[in-house]
Parts: C-alpha cells; structure tokens; sequence
C-alpha cells in the first residue's frame, strides 16, 4: 500500500470536507459562494441527506448532500486536482445512488401501479480548491439518442482563499480555505504533511478561524487517525483472510463492503451475506447495524 504523502494529504483534504461542511450553517455559507449569493435558504430550509456511514468513509467519500424543503437535492463534491471532464458524470452517478436511498427510505415501489412523483431535482457543484488556476466553469456530461435524452451540468466553483469575497474569522469557508493555504505554501517550503498540519491548524486559531471546530481535541484525533488509514484498512483485510499483498487487500476488502451494502438494500439475510462475502457474520452485523438509520 503507498505511502505517498499525496495520499495522505488526499485523505485528510476529504474527511475534513465532510466533517465541516456537514453542519447545515457551514455548508450554507459554502453554497453561498457556489451559487454567488443566489440562496435565501436558511437552517430550517435543509437537512442533511446522504450515504454517510463507516463504510462510506471507507470508500473515500468526499462530498456532502441536503435536500430542501422546496424538494432540491444539492450535492457538492470538492476536488483538489486539475477538473477532469467526467466531473459532472461522476456526480450524476451520486445522484442515482442517493435517489435509490431516497426511494428506499420513502417506501416507493418502482413496480406498482402509482407513477413516480416529485423526485428531487438535483443542483450540483464541484468546490475547487487545486493549486492551478481554474479555467473551466462547468462539467457537462450529455446523452442523446432515440427515445432518451440525459444531460448533467455541474458547476466549478474556485473556494481557494485568495478567491473569497468573505474572509472574516466567522465565516466557515474563508477559515476552511486559510486552514488548506497555510499547509499548502508549508508543504512547499518543505514541511512534513503532520509539521503542515500543526502549523496551519496554530495560525487558524491565531487569527480566530474554524473556532469550536479547530480546537477541540477530536481534530487533532481525526488527522492522527488518518495517517494510519491504510494500515487499519491492511490489518482488516488480512484479518478477513483477503489480503495477499497490500494494494490486492485494499481492493478486496472495499469491494467485499460494497457487496455486503448492495446486499442489504435488496434485504438478503444477514446469513447469506456474510457466507458470500467471507465476512465474519459479526462484521456484517455491524455494518448492517452502522447503516440501519438511513435504510
């Protein structure tokens, strides 16, 4: 498995994406910036709709979802990298996951006799925060033939900190921004990725960024625990007997959750699941107890 410090700045970069900007006020004032101030949506307008659990996390997620009251499904996916074209398909394919979950979850039955309504319109964003600068403004991805037709747009949005209009310490963005350019320029005056961590995480509560977040104790423990990502994801592999060799574990492993998730969703005894998958029966219990809230 690699250890390239990319890897590890990668992962972070992704599970500190989540853990802010699943708060309904943050992720408010993200979508601000996305929309370029066209939003009078408030706290009580959203709530939270995604496929968030352990094996979620897992799988490397990156992206945060809620749903509104005037039925808009807004997705927002952050990518650190030059925009490849298939930014806009890849989030249309996370649209058709959460649309399964949003079935399941309101008991529609896709086979009956009743038509399907209402179904949330979706609302896309890619949140770009890579060291070149931006020049494509939107991702689309189109469809046509005899008898469909399908076309995504997604629209890229620069959260760099340098290209905000709010940069005042409350605002949840401007202090995510500075957190990820204090490790950046640090990085590239040749600190390590633990050595960037620290430093950009003192000048943000210097300057009163990311407060009642950047201070507690569990952020300092969620980097700690990252860093040893792919060495838990190792030992989990071989303790399941799937491993041989380190990135064939990795792979082995998340695919084996996946079967396990797409297993539960069509409702296959716990049993008959963990005798597919060679799971210990104990961990697809656990897994199936982890997801029982949002299926």
């Amino acid at each position: 498995m690699s250890s390239d410090k990319s890897s590890i700045k990668r992962q972070h970069r992704d599970t500190m994406f989540r853990g802010h900007f699943k708060n309904p006020s943050n992720f408010l004032q993200l979508l601000k910036h996305c929309s370029k101030g066209n939003t009078v949506l408030t706290v009580d307008d959203i709530e939270p709709f995604d496929l968030e659990s352990a094996v979620a996390v897992r799988l490397r997620r990156n992206d945060v979802s809620f749903i509104t009251k005037d039925n808009r499904l807004i997705i927002l996916i952050e990518h650190q990298s030059t925009i490849n074209p298939n930014m806009a398909f890849r989030l249309f394919l996370y649209y058709i996951e959460l649309m399964q979950l949003w079935i399941n979850v309101n008991n529609i039955n896709l086979y009956g006799e009743t038509k399907m309504q209402n179904l949330p319109l979706p609302e896309l964003y890619v949140a770009y925060n890579g060291a070149k600068p931006l020049e494509e403004r939107m991702s689309k991805f189109c469809l046509e033939c005899e008898g469909i037709k399908i076309e995504v747009v997604a629209t890229i949005v620069d959260i760099s900190f340098d290209k905000l209009d709010e940069k005042e310490s409350s605002n949840a963005l401007a202090g995510y921004s500075y957190f990820y350019k204090v490790y950046d320029e640090s990085k590239q005056e040749g600190l390590t990725g633990e050595e960037a961590f620290d430093k950009a995480r003192v000048e943000c509560m210097s300057q009163g960024y990311l407060e009642g977040f950047i201070d507690k104790e569990e952020f300092v423990m969620f980097y700690k625990d990252i860093l040893d990502y792919d060495t838990q994801l190792l030992k989990e592999g071989e303790a399941r007997g799937e491993a041989r060799g380190e990135a064939r574990g990795e792979a082995k492993g998340i695919n084996s959750m996946i079967a396990i998730v797409k297993g539960l969703q069509k409702n296959i005894p716990l049993a008959q699941l963990a005798e597919e998958s060679g799971m210990p029966l104990v961990e697809v219990e656990k897994i199936s107890r982890e997801l029982s809230p949002v299926t």
